[in-house]
């Protein structure tokens, strides 16, 4: 399995960064981490080219290129089974799938707990 490649803001003060960063490290996945400094104005054409959203962590892994936390978690799920981020078990499975699109959305009530 190739090197993967990790496009993150900070670990620090980028909860969505250090998500994604944790993930890659759980999955056991090997992977080059670069940063990217989100106040920089040269950044944006930067991540751009990363992601339409320009958001990050961005995931570049065997032609795949991931740029949404979740999605990144159920890519890496599915590359690294036997890290075992997602429960195995398909109902189990999807109870934390709608627990994880709670916590993402800001209109429930959940994600201000979440953050």
């Amino acid at each position: 399995m190739s090197r993967a490649t990790l496009t993150i803001n900070s670990r620090n003060y980028g909860a969505w960064s250090l998500r994604g960063w944790l993930l890659v490290k759980l999955s056991g996945l090997e992977f080059d981490e670069i940063l990217v400094p989100l106040e920089n104005p040269d950044s944006r054409a930067e991540l751009l080219l990363l992601s339409p959203s320009i958001l990050v962590p961005c995931l570049d892994h065997e032609g795949a290129r991931i740029w949404d936390t979740l999605t990144i978690a159920e890519y890496l799920n599915e590359v690294r089974p036997d890290a075992g981020l997602l429960p195995a078990d398909r109902i189990a499975r999807a109870h934390c799938r709608s627990i994880c699109g709670e916590c993402t959305r800001d209109s429930t009530p959940c994600a201000p707990r979440c953050r």
